[in-house]
């Protein structure tokens, strides 16, 4: 992903994401986002591809909404036996609905929520095992 790509999308973050607007460094933004591709890339795939939107929709498109759901605070960006994890939080889809903006991306943006519900639940049955 190119530094200007990153830059923008960091511009938009006024949550809890804001402060990577503030880095100096251009390292430190490029490197959340690519996490986050790799994230929406390597464990969302098997799910988004199955949604008419997700499955043309590029990688770092997925990367910017994820971004965009922490920063907004309605997906926990942490860590759970040494690996990242995204989380969304009981009022995550309701959130989405009561959000006019979001009104034409609505159903999009539930099937996103949903993919990481189903990831998380994945990992769970894995750690159990």
């Amino acid at each position: 992903m190119s530094a200007t790509f990153v830059n923008q999308l960091a511009r938009d973050w006024t949550g809890r994401l804001s402060h990577y607007a503030a880095h100096r460094n251009d390292e430190h933004r490029l490197a959340l986002v690519e996490e986050a591709a790799r994230y929406a890339g390597l464990h969302l795939e098997n799910d988004l591809c199955r949604s008419d939107f997700w499955s043309r929709s590029p990688l770092h498109q997925r990367a910017a909404v994820l971004l965009f759901l922490v920063d907004r605070g309605v997906v926990e960006r942490t860590t759970r036996r040494g690996r990242r994890v995204y989380e969304p939080l009981a009022h995550a889809e309701s959130w989405c609905e009561d959000q006019p903006s979001l009104r034409p991306y609505r159903g999009a943006v539930l099937e996103f929520l949903n993919a990481l519900r189903l990831e998380l639940q994945r990992r769970a049955h894995s750690w159990h095992v």
